[in-house]
Order: structure tokens, then C-alpha cells, then sequence
């Protein structure tokens, strides 16, 4: 045998010792087994109800099946840790949210960082963002409601589904792109917030439209305004804050996908390839509209570019603002 034989077998013979151990991902025959879609939030919850709205379309274009895997606790950090410390395969994906970057905004010590840990796939979809009151609060416009804030100091109260939380953050931003002045009000979890709105223990919401249900349409509760760059199609009479003179009061909860870092570029593409045409699929389009989402997709870069710049920002109102998430 020459040299360059020897070395060559050399060579092949180290490469299947590493493939062995794992070493060194194998990522031509990706996936060969299902795919672990992990939710850091219980069964039933808006996350998980839009996640499973696609993973079988996914799992078909994936040629596997695509678990929707749910690791609740810590507001979503379980989850992102379990897939943080995944082997970086492809076969463990979180579904990243706004909720996982504002944690990180707030919470100096969190256990995963969200650009650092993770290889962003896409986006999936936004849910709009509205400012809501009682069905017959004496707040008839977003107008009126601030003008009351600036004249009454701290005598409004707003609530949100906890400390941190995506209600939260909105009605910070909400408070200091209007210059007027409310108390915070935190609840655990969105549905005693909202029972607590109805039952006139607090003024008002800024919150996900998801969570609302049917309580508008029922004139229990009021949207006055949306955060959104655009009239809601779904409610075209509700302006938005940047119709009111607010540019910056623009915001949208998100869902996205990520992978442990380290995962191999060509399992990232082929991820990324199945995800953009589920996602792009008319009928899930239409499924995750009726659910009051909106189709939304980014791609890898392009999510990588909104992560950081909606990091930036929420880390500048946590510490305006003092917000600390233990």
C-alpha cells in the first residue's frame, strides 16, 4: 500500500471513530427519526395550539414526523434550556417567542442567551398587540384614556399575565411613548388578567388579541387601539397607535423556530426549506388566521436581525423602566 493510501485509510479511519462518538453530525441522511418540536409552555396554550396547527404538514415535508414535545416552566426557560443543551442535530427545535427575549431583557442572570445559544430557522407568525378596556369602561378612545394618565398621576391601573410578560413590556411601552403615568398590575397568567378587566378591577390591557377569545365580539371588552403597523383586517374600525401620533408604539408577539448552536448549515437548510413551505401552505395560512395570528414569515437571517433589534429594545425599557424578572 502507497502512502497516500495509507493516509487516506488513516484518514477515513479517524473520521468513522468521530461519527461514532458523535463528534462530528451526520447530516446526509437528515432526519431519519421524528423531530421534537419544543414548547416551553403547557398543552392547550396559544403557543402550543398554533405550533400543532403545522407540525403534521411539517412532518410530511420533513418526510418524519414532528412532535410537538411540551417542557413548561420558568415562563419558557425550561424548555430553552432542554433544547440549549441538546445535541446539536436538528432533532430537538425550540419554538422561540418574544417571551423568551424579553425574559432575557429583563433578567440579567437567565440561564440561556437567545442569540448565542441558538441557530435561528424562521419565524412562523405575529399575533397582534391591543390595548383593551371593559365593554362599558368610561374610556371611549385611546385619546381619552391618555389624556387621563397625564392628568391623574399613577390612578390607572394596567395589568398583564405576570412580570415581564409580553402584556407587560407592551403596556411599558405604551407609558413611555404616551408620556402619561400607570400603575402595573401583574396577574399569573392572561385569563385572571382579563377576568380581572371585566370585573373592573383594573383599567385596562394591552395584551395578545389570541388571548381575548370571544369577549370582544360579546361587548364584554373594548379594543380602543392595536399596536400594529396597520389596521387589524380582522378589525379595520380600531386604529393603530401610530394613526394616534406614537411611531415607536409599534409591537407584535412572535413564534419562530430555533436549533441548539453548532447545528450543521446543511441540516439548518434543510430545516429551514420544510418550514418555509408549511408555513407558506394556503391551508395553514388560513388555519392560523382564524386562530387571530397572521402568517409572518422570516427567514434565518432575517430572524436572526429582528432577535437583536427587539433585544435591543426591550433591554432598554426593562432598565427605563426597572424591570427585573427573578
Amino acid at each position: 500500500m502507497g502512502r497516500g493510501a495509507i493516509v487516506q485509510a488513516s484518514w477515513l479511519a479517524f473520521l468513522a471513530i468521530l461519527l461514532a462518538a458523535g463528534a462530528v453530525p451526520a447530516a446526509t441522511d437528515f432526519p431519519n427519526k421524528p423531530v421534537n418540536l419544543v414548547i416551553g409552555f403547557a398543552a392547550g396554550g396559544e403557543t402550543d395550539i398554533v405550533v400543532r396547527a403545522m407540525n403534521e404538514e411539517l412532518g410530511k415535508r420533513l418526510g418524519v414526523p414532528a412532535v410537538v414535545l411540551n417542557k413548561p416552566g420558568s415562563g419558557g426557560l425550561v424548555g430553552a434550556e432542554f433544547v440549549a443543551k441538546s445535541k446539536p442535530d436538528g432533532y430537538n427545535l425550540l419554538v422561540l417567542s418574544l417571551s423568551h427575549v424579553l425574559r432575557q431583557a429583563g433578567d440579567p442572570t437567565m440561564t440561556v442567551n437567545v442569540p448565542k445559544d441558538f441557530e435561528p430557522i424562521c419565524r412562523f407568525v405575529t399575533q397582534p398587540i391591543v390595548l383593551v378596556v371593559q365593554g362599558d369602561s368610561q374610556f371611549k378612545t385611546v385619546e381619552n384614556l391618555i389624556d387621563f394618565g397625564k392628568q391623574n398621576v399613577n390612578k390607572l391601573n394596567f395589568g398583564s399575565p405576570g412580570v415581564g410578560s409580553v402584556g407587560h413590556f407592551s403596556g411599558e411601552l405604551f407609558k413611555a411613548e404616551t408620556k402619561a403615568t400607570f400603575k402595573h398590575v401583574p396577574f399569573n397568567g392572561s385569563a385572571p388578567s382579563i377576568t380581572a378587566l371585566m370585573g373592573g378591577h383594573i383599567d385596562f390591557l394591552v395584551t395578545a388579541l389570541p388571548a381575548l377569545g370571544g369577549k370582544v365580539a360579546s361587548g364584554d371588552l373594548r379594543i380602543l387601539a392595536s399596536f400594529a403597523d396597520k389596521r387589524l383586517s380582522e378589525m379595520k374600525d380600531v386604529p393603530t397607535m401610530i394613526e394616534k401620533g406614537f411611531p415607536q408604539a409599534r409591537m407584535a408577539g412572535w413564534f419562530g423556530f430555533v436549533a441548539p448552536a453548532g447545528t450543521p448549515k446543511d441540516v439548518l437548510e434543510k430545516l429551514g426549506q420544510a418550514f418555509q413551505g408549511t408555513i407558506k401552505d394556503p391551508k395553514i395560512v388560513e388555519t392560523v388566521q382564524k386562530m387571530a395570528f397572521n402568517e409572518a414569515y422570516l427567514s434565518a437571517g432575517e430572524l436572526s436581525t429582528h432577535i437583536k433589534s427587539e433585544l435591543a429594545l426591550f433591554s432598554k425599557i426593562a432598565k427605563e423602566e426597572g424591570i427585573v424578572i427573578k
